[in-house]
């Protein structure tokens, strides 16, 4: 197995931070053996810890870097990564779907239909998703079965199973 280490991260613009906005890197530098990747930040579906290494889920690719999750968060856009979970970091923009879990979890449904789970200590970002433009305007299917979809309000009320009144 090859041993990867990330050595730096390439701005998009080539500017610095002592700008007014921070500028966040458009792709992430990947060595592995004597070859080196170039990952664009925008096509990472999720990044995942494993002690001291982190494994970047980019498609169907994955990359192992030598790094703590924490250091890639910080480098991270936080208005397009959000941390789910202690050892889980999500790009918001690939989430499709939430499915409240039993004390406050959720598992998090991705556009390739993969599922991360979503501790009740990371609502936060639960927030951030529905609310300001990640899946505010979408279609999301919050209680519907793996064959049922569902594309506008519900027909019955979820907890009694009838029919909304109608006043």
């Amino acid at each position: 197995m090859a041993a990867t280490t990330v050595n730096s991260f390439v701005q998009g613009n080539g500017t610095t931070n002592s700008e007014v906005s921070r500028e966040y890197p458009k792709k992430l530098v990947i060595r592995s053996q004597n070859r080196i990747f170039l990952q664009t930040v925008s096509e990472i579906d999720y990044l995942t810890a494993a002690a001291n290494y982190v494994h970047i889920h980019a498609g169907a690719q994955v990359s192992r870097i030598r790094s703590t999750i924490n250091s890639i968060e910080e480098r991270l856009d936080p208005q397009k990564f959000g941390r789910i979970h202690r050892c889980t970091i999500v790009n918001l923009e690939r989430v499709t779907e939430f499915r409240p879990l039993q004390r406050g979890d959720y598992m998090l449904i991705l556009q390739d239909g993969t599922e991360l789970k979503m501790s009740r200590r990371h609502r936060v970002q639960l927030e951030k998703l529905v609310g300001s433009g990640g899946l505010a305007g979408r279609h999301v299917v919050k209680y519907a079965g793996a064959n049922n979809q569902q594309s506008g309000p519900p027909a019955a009320n979820s907890r009694s199973g009838r029919a909304p009144s109608i006043s």
